[in-house]
């Protein structure tokens, strides 16, 4: 969505939305997240999650203050919503324990299908979340789009690729993973940064895993596909973190000077040669206690 189309979205909701302001609105909460989910399945609607506790000041004041905006509330009808108590019921705590919620509040935009659409940590006023919530929306027509080409064909590449791409992003490995093998075991014939990204995020994953040598075999397989300007120097960067995490300094210096010469300067550069700092440090540090063990 464009700025002057955000902007003219925001007053027209706001317009609305303040001639009922004199009866305090709130946003409309559902009683439960299955019952949010079942909901948002039967509307096509993504869900807002509330996680919420009672010690919460800050999610206390959400209630008194963002909530109850028109504005928001105008704009939250978008959306299925449901309050988590995160020390409520053993169902409720799972919930939290899925997503991964350990700092309050958080609300989460998720899909029907419950995939993770968007995070915010933190309180946002009323002044904020109208943007957020418009900005959203639109978010999740995309990832909602992804999901329902796979229910079409599940070994359709755009969304494998896409919906893998986002899972990544937000740091949902598991899934992410599963998603973008798919991927890569159907995109010949693809265009070659596509095929190289799918490759370095999956050696990404395979690096926090702590699988270095999957890791390893996935990036390499990644720079064999053919040259690239945008997409070489940033797999030599992760190749150079995997060895050095793996303890093959040398290995990993190489990757980095190879990344460094190819790059064209820039951040990805700078980060190159800081990292390359550390690792000489960390050697000669290696040696040091090396010569003074009795």
């Amino acid at each position: 969505m464009s700025g002057a189309a955000l902007v003219v979205s925001l007053v027209l909701f706001g317009a609305a939305g303040a001639q009922e302001a004199g009866g305090r609105v709130s946003i409309r909460w559902h009683s439960g997240f299955d019952e949010a989910q079942r909901k948002a399945r039967q509307t096509k609607k993504p869900l807002l999650v509330d996680f919420w506790a009672e010690w919460c000041s800050w999610c206390h004041r959400l209630d008194q203050t963002t909530y109850i905006d028109p504005t928001v509330v105008r704009i939250s009808e978008a959306f299925v919503a449901v309050k988590v108590d995160t020390e409520g019921s053993s169902r409720e705590k799972a919930v939290a324990d899925r997503y991964r919620v350990v700092s309050l509040p958080t609300v989460l935009f998720l899909t029907p299908q419950g995939r993770l659409i968007r995070r915010v940590d933190g309180f946002q006023g009323p002044g904020q979340f109208p943007r957020t919530l418009l900005e959203t929306q639109e978010l999740a027509q995309k990832v909602m789009g992804w999901e329902q080409a796979l229910d079409k064909d599940k070994n359709d590449v755009d969304a494998l690729v896409g919906l893998g791409v986002h899972l990544h992003d937000l740091e949902f490995f598991a899934e992410a993973k599963e998603l973008l093998q798919r991927a890569r075991g159907r995109d010949q014939g693809r265009e070659l940064d596509e095929r190289k990204r799918v490759r370095m995020m999956l050696g990404i994953i395979q690096h926090y895993d702590r699988r270095f040598e999957d890791a390893e075999s996935l990036l390499r397989e990644g720079l064999d596909l053919g040259p690239s300007r945008d997409y070489d120097p940033k797999i030599l960067y992760v190749m150079g973190k995997n060895y050095s995490k793996w303890g093959k300094l040398d290995d990993a210096r190489a990757a980095l000077e190879t990344c460094i010469r190819i790059s064209g300067g820039g951040p990805l550069a700078s980060k190159a040669r800081e990292m390359i700092f550390w690792l000489e440090r960390e050697e000669k540090q290696r040696h040091k206690r090396e010569r003074e063990r009795p």
